[in-house]
């Protein structure tokens, strides 16, 4: 049995700032990695901050992080191969496109801005030349997050941690 273990979001107030936490652990079994829906106290119609961390290397190739979008209070992923399986909502797109799958990842900050002027995705290769990395969610009641190996094969064992942050 391939083990994954999806913590809860927890959430707290900070100077006038919303944050939540999730922390997702897997061994080298699995094929992806996911986050539970996010608390209730973000809200996808305002811009906020995703900061992604992992205490180490994720997969031997391309680590992609996907967004998927919830449309009920049941909204969920569920899954150890392949890709997630989604209740109530679905797959948007790539937050981004490498994680930097050959090492820990200290922190990388995405604006996630549902009211962006157009449509910018900025991949982490592109970030530098764009002025940051940015991704324009759609408004909606809740997110999920997934890691998962490029290469189909599995991934290693790891840790992520997804911070949000939002000015309340």
């Amino acid at each position: 049995m391939a083990a994954q273990t999806v913590g809860a979001w927890t959430d707290k107030s900070v100077r006038d700032f919303y944050i939540a936490t999730c922390e997702v652990t897997t061994d080298a079994i699995n094929e992806i990695l996911f986050t539970n829906k996010t608390p209730v106290g973000l809200d996808g119609s305002k811009p906020w901050t995703l900061i992604i961390a992992a205490d180490a290397a994720q997969d031997g190739v391309a680590a992609p992080v996907a967004l998927h979008v919830g449309t009920a209070d049941d909204f969920a992923l569920a899954g150890t191969t392949a890709r997630a399986t989604v209740t109530s909502g679905s797959m948007y797109g790539n937050v981004i496109d490498d994680l930097g799958y050959a090492g820990a990842v200290a922190g990388i900050s995405i604006l996630m801005d549902p009211n962006l002027v157009q449509a910018v995705n900025v991949t982490l290769s592109g970030h530098a030349a764009a002025g940051g990395l940015m991704f324009k969610p759609p408004p909606a009641p809740y997110y999920a997050f997934e890691l998962y190996a490029a290469d189909s094969a599995t991934l290693l064992a790891h840790t992520l941690t997804y911070t949000i942050i939002q000015k309340k």
